[in-house]
Order: structure tokens, then sequence, then C-alpha cells
């Protein structure tokens, strides 16, 4: 490698054993190293590894994280990187100029990938090529063929430290495709675009929340965190539609998706990793099934972190219902942060937990 770096996991994992990067990771720059010094554009960059290593090259990041963003920019900071090459920019607009060259890490979700193709397709010239990094235990054939829906010449790198690169030359001329998706629930359509977690039916562990939800009496605040497509917020909606609703998701395509789904004057959404735009003490209810992954890898100081914000912003007796997995075990967690923990409902693969900021000295439990 052309520089040494010390890139870092932001916010920092309680899991040591997990890296800000991958193998996958340094092969992209191995390429990018042979290109020339043409603007580019990078494509889920989790922690700011590719971007760091591509300054001062101009740098188009097309980053889907609000965590994304701001770990990058930290990682600047710990390694004196100026920050003048590099624009964050979204997945639903154009770039500011055509570019030759794209880095891609190829995401779990294959309709996030096809996404990422799409938008280069429509920001690069004719000879373009996108070097598309991947773990080979994480090789699918559908890799494959949604690159050559998009390209020209598909071709693989040798493997090197268990990882390859998909290089995709030359963008196709396609025609536009709209990347939304829609869902059938109940007796609602739920609109979501690609990437956005579980686009062939609502979320099994989502569906159990909403099935079992023991709201207050009186709901005035409401807050569905990570909310995904929305789907949590617009049940809690019809039971409390005067209700104050705010919508927080660490994804833009996630955060877009609510809108379309989640309506009215008294509803607010949140591109954001954490609550800060949340007052302390303002919410009655919080609703969440809270993401546990980055990508294939599980961390769960991602939803514990969440969990201690949500106990600073709800009122006293505020009430605090999640779902989980039943192999993560939050119960002993949440304890620690919650006045009162309760298992309500659980099956073989799920569980509910409501958790209270407060005892309430009426209340008998």
């Amino acid at each position: 490698m052309s520089k040494t770096l010390s890139i870092v996991r932001v916010p920092e994992s309680t899991n040591n054993s997990l890296r800000a990067w991958s193998a996958a990771d340094e092969l992209l720059i191995h390429q990018l190293e042979e290109t020339d010094t043409a603007p580019l554009v990078i494509y889920n960059d989790s922690f700011g590894y590719l971007s760091s290593h591509a300054a001062p090259r101009k740098t188009f990041a097309a980053l889907d994280a609000k965590s994304q963003v701001k770990a990058t920019l930290e990682n600047f900071s710990n390694n004196s990187i100026s920050g003048d090459h590099f624009e964050a920019v979204s997945l639903l607009e154009p770039l500011s100029e055509k570019v030759e060259t794209g880095l891609l890490k190829i995401p779990k979700s294959l309709e996030l990938f096809e996404l990422f193709l799409s938008h280069f397709v429509k920001n690069s010239n004719k000879d373009a090529t996108l070097y598309c990094g991947f773990m080979t235990r994480n090789f699918t054939k559908q890799l494959l063929e949604i690159g050559a829906g998009y390209f020209d010449e598909v071709e693989q790198s040798l493997s090197k430290k268990k990882a390859r690169v998909l290089i995709l030359r030359k963008p196709k001329v396609v025609s536009e495709k709209t990347m939304i998706k829609s869902i059938e629930f109940g007796e609602s359509e739920i609109k979501q675009y690609y990437g956005v977690f579980s686009s062939r039916h609502i979320d099994y562990a989502t569906q159990f929340l909403i099935e079992n939800l023991e709201p207050p009496e009186e709901v005035k605040s409401l807050l569905d965190l990570a909310s995904g497509n929305g789907i949590i917020a617009k049940e809690v909606q019809k039971l409390f539609p005067d209700a104050n609703i705010a919508l927080v998701d660490d994804s833009q395509l996630a955060i877009e998706s609510s809108k379309l789904n989640v309506k009215g004057e008294n509803i607010s959404f949140f591109h954001n990793n954490n609550l800060e735009d949340i007052p302390s003490n303002s919410l009655d209810y919080v609703v969440s099934n809270p993401p546990f992954h980055v990508e294939y890898e599980i961390d769960i100081s991602l939803p514990l972190r969440l969990f201690r914000a949500v106990e600073k912003k709800l009122v006293n007796e505020g009430k605090f219902q999640l779902v989980a997995n039943s192999h993560l075990n939050y119960k002993p967690h949440l304890e620690k942060i919650f006045k009162r923990v309760s298992v309500v409902f659980d099956n073989d693969k799920f569980v509910v937990y409501s958790c209270y900021k407060r005892w309430d000295k009426n209340q008998e439990w």
C-alpha cells in the first residue's frame, strides 16, 4: 500500500475482533493505484477506508448511511486528511460531473448492489470502469447476472486473501428503471426503495411486534427508531392519529421510503444514526425493530447505544417496546438501562420487550 493510515470503526465497537476494512477493500485500493487521477465515485465505504486512501483525488462518495459519512469524516480527522477532495452525495441524485472510475464494496443486499450499478451507469462516461470488491465466501452467480445487465464487459480478478474484484467495464445504455418495490401488508401497499431491509415482505420480526404492540393509553409523542419503510409508525398512527410521530433511520433510502408510506402534518423524518435530533424527556412511546448487523457482521454495540439514547428521550414513565431475535438475549442489557424490563411476548424466534424509564410508585407490576 502507498499509504499507512489508521482507520477505525466509528462508533467504536465493543467487539474487538471487528475491523474497519477487509481484504476486499485492500484489493480495491490496489486497483485504484493503477488508474489515473481523474475524479471517481465510491459506493458503500462503511468507515471511510476507501475514501481516505483515495485522497487527495476528487472523490464523490455515494453513501446511504449517515453513519458512513460521519465515520469517514472522523477518520479523515484522525489521519490529518483534508476533506477538500471529498463530497458525500445522495444515491437518489446525479453527480455534478461524469466519472471514469468507481469503487464499490459489494453489499449484502443484491438489490442495493443493483441500485449502486444503476447510479454509476447514469453518472459515468461510456468507457468507465467500476471495480467491485467482495469476499469470496459471499460470492453468488447473481452478482455476474446483475453486472451483465448494466455493463458490456464483466470479469473477475484472481483471489487474494480470500477476496476478489468484480471488474465491470463499458456501461450499457439501459432504460430508466424505478428503483422502488411494493409490498402488500394487510390492506396496505408499502413502498420502499431497492436496498431497504426486507424487500420481499414485511420482516417477520416487525410483523411480530406489530401484532403484539401494547402502547400506553395516551400517546402524544411517538418515535419509530430504525424506521425502515415506516410500517410500524404507520400502524401506530392508526391508534393515535393526533400524535406527533418521529421516524429515525441511518439509511437515507429507508427514510425516503418512510416518506412514501407515512403521511401527515405531525410527522417528522430524521436521517441519522443517533437521536440527537430528538429533545430529551419528550417521548411517550418508542417502538423499534433495531439493527444488529453491519453487513455480514453481528455487532450488538449498535443497538445498545441506541437503547441508552432512548432512555434519555423518554418522559418519566415513558415506554419503549422493541422486538429482537431470541438468540440476542437483550434482557440483561436492557435491565442495566431501564428501571423495568418485561418480556411480554415471545416465540421460538422473536421476543418483544417492554421497557419503562422510571417506576410509577402507584403502579403494581
